[in-house]
């Protein structure tokens, strides 16, 4: 743990810069065509050729690109040759995030005055077209560690009325990355090979297309674990590597990938077996909704190297990596105004090497969001009911409200609340208010 002073200040001060920040956001004036960053200064697109509502969440095009490898090109230049086709422009972009929460009633001592987070999963992102068949992702940290995250408790000050920042995690900052083969083609579907690795995305890093939150960081609002099955039973999320070898047109995709739950050096040695991934979706297009039907299925206990005993015999620990959900999205218009359905129900399998649960879990979620202004604005509702096994104290439901503006295509600005209920939720905690959370999304 690294703890960092901060200039004293005192709560109002804080809070008043935070409201000012935001209602500075909040004027901004969009240009017409403002673009997202790497992909659409290859593509020469808006974000909205991509995204459904508000990025990162993907639409039909959004899920050609990524399937392609990120390979597509636009108006940008290529460099060509004999087996070379490479942007003129090597593209990049920052992604950040500052978010400040604040939850009531759920600590001893009371109202909890709240945490800023700076920066909140800060990364460069480089990517795009390598050949004509070949793209790559890679995402490097900006310092501090990998999965960590800088905060700013605002209850907590030295004995000089300094704050102080806490931020966790290991002393690498290299994110992840993965290499797009598109080795072969039969009819109109693609077959491709992605070797990858990721240090919390979880095994769907290798090849998703649907928004219900399969992989960690493709979904359409923050609060990750309200909306969707696969999040909240840590099935989506967490150290993975391996090689994805998927199928894909405009129909359906099908990813089959040999993994191990590691990254950086933490659990590569695999010992005796890999874990088995498969995913598939169909996406066909029902009247005017753009619509997603799929599974993930998880299996195999992973049997890692760990060393010899003292006679010189091989120990392996055993890392549990079963469980599987049932996901469907739908993307249209009701009365002229953009909305959108996500629902996941799963399972995970008791000891899952990302929740640690000693029982058997399931989760059902569901999301209902509603564009105000197309492209601009949206509210949206998500709710989660889960049962982590347990003889008692077993539910943990979870309901957030929330509401995003785009000052551009680029930059969002989401408000949220979050209530958990259920038995297993501490019965001092049964009575908060719950969690609000303002977050200042931005990729340049």
């Amino acid at each position: 743990m690294i703890k960092t002073k901060l200039f004293g200040r005192n709560l109002s001060m804080g809070l008043m810069s935070l409201a000012g920040f935001a209602t500075v956001g909040l004027t901004l004036t969009p240009p017409s065509a403002e673009a997202a960053p790497a992909f659409a200064r290859q593509t020469g697109m808006q974000c909205v050729a991509c995204h459904s509502q508000a990025f990162p969440a993907i639409n039909a095009f959004g899920r050609a690109f990524k399937a392609s490898g990120y390979t597509i090109m636009g108006a940008q230049p290529k460099i060509e040759g004999k087996d070379m086709s490479l942007p003129s422009t090597f593209n990049a972009s920052v992604i950040t995030k500052l978010r400040y929460t604040q939850s009531n009633g759920n600590t001893n001592e009371g109202a909890d005055a709240g945490q800023i987070e700076w920066p909140n999963e800060a990364a460069l992102l480089l990517g795009g077209r390598v050949s004509e068949n070949i793209g790559f992702m890679i995402e490097a940290g900006f310092g501090g560690p990998v999965g960590g995250e800088t905060s700013f408790n605002l209850n907590d000050a030295d004995t000089d009325g300094n704050l102080t920042a806490e931020v966790e995690g290991d002393s690498n900052t290299f994110l992840g990355s993965k290499i797009h083969f598109n080795v072969a083609k039969v009819g109109a579907t693609q077959l491709s090979i992605i070797p990858f690795s990721t240090d919390a995305l979880g095994v769907g890093y290798g090849l998703e297309l649907l928004n219900t939150g399969a992989t960690r960081a493709q979904r359409p609002i923050e609060d990750r674990t309200a909306m969707s099955a696969s999040q909240a039973l840590g099935l989506g999320a967490g150290e993975a590597t391996g090689i994805a070898f998927a199928a894909t047109n405009s129909k359906y995709f099908v990813n089959y990938t040999a993994w191990t739950p590691g990254f950086g050096g933490e659990n590569m040695d695999v010992g005796t077996s890999f874990g088995s991934y498969l995913r598939a979706a169909y996406m066909p297009r029902i009247g005017s909704w753009d619509t997603g039907f799929g599974f993930q299925y998880l299996t195999g206990t992973i049997k890692q190297a760990a060393g010899k005993d003292d006679f010189g015999v091989k120990q392996f620990d055993e890392l549990v990596t079963d469980g599987w959900v049932i996901d469907a999205q739908a993307d249209g218009q009701v009365g002229g105004k953009s909305v959108t359905v996500l629902l996941s129900t799963g399972s995970a399998k008791a000891g899952h090497i990302n929740n640690g649960n000693p029982n058997d879990s399931t989760a059902t979620a569901l999301l209902l969001q509603y564009g105000l202004l197309p492209n601009k604005a949206n509210a949206y509702i998500a709710h989660r009911l889960m049962d982590n096994g347990a003889a008692t104290d077993n539910k943990a439901n979870k309901t957030t409200v929330g509401f995003m503006y785009l000052p551009s295509q680029n930059l969002r600005l989401e408000l949220s609340h979050a209530m958990e209920s259920g038995s297993a939720v501490d019965a001092r905690e049964s009575k908060l208010t719950g969690t609000t959370m303002l977050q200042l999304f931005a990729g340049f």
